[in-house]
């Protein structure tokens, strides 16, 4: 192999720096171009879709004892947070048997500080 010389590299290492740089901003540009695409498209989303009025739901039964002031509060904040969204169930879910459930335990077991040495 023939040895470059010093012009040679200064050449390659300046074309490399500049292919480095347009592919920098190629990115850049592809990636701005995507967020104002996006941002575009939510806005277009947004004016489009009518507000449509809550449709009224029938009172939950209460448990004796408590405030149907604070029922109220709570059912409010839910429906502030979950939006158009309605719970369908809510419970503990069914314990993960077989290999899952081991795997899951031995997972948790292993942040658990050992003191045996």
């Amino acid at each position: 192999m023939s040895e470059l010389s010093p012009a040679a590299v200064a050449g390659i290492s300046l074309f490399s720096y500049l292919l480095m740089a347009v592919i920098a901003l190629a990115t850049a540009g592809l990636i701005a171009a995507l967020v104002a695409g996006l941002a575009r498209l939510e806005q277009r989303a947004a004016s489009t879709e009518p507000v449509r009025p809550a449709r009224p739901v029938a009172a939950p039964s209460i448990a004796p004892g408590i405030d149907p002031a604070v029922v109220a509060v709570i059912a409010a904040a839910v429906q502030s947070v979950a939006g158009g969204h309605r719970i369908v169930w809510i419970g503990e879910t069914a314990s993960a048997g077989g290999w899952t459930g081991e795997v899951r335990q031995r997972h948790h077991g292993s942040h658990q500080p050992r003191h045996d040495h």
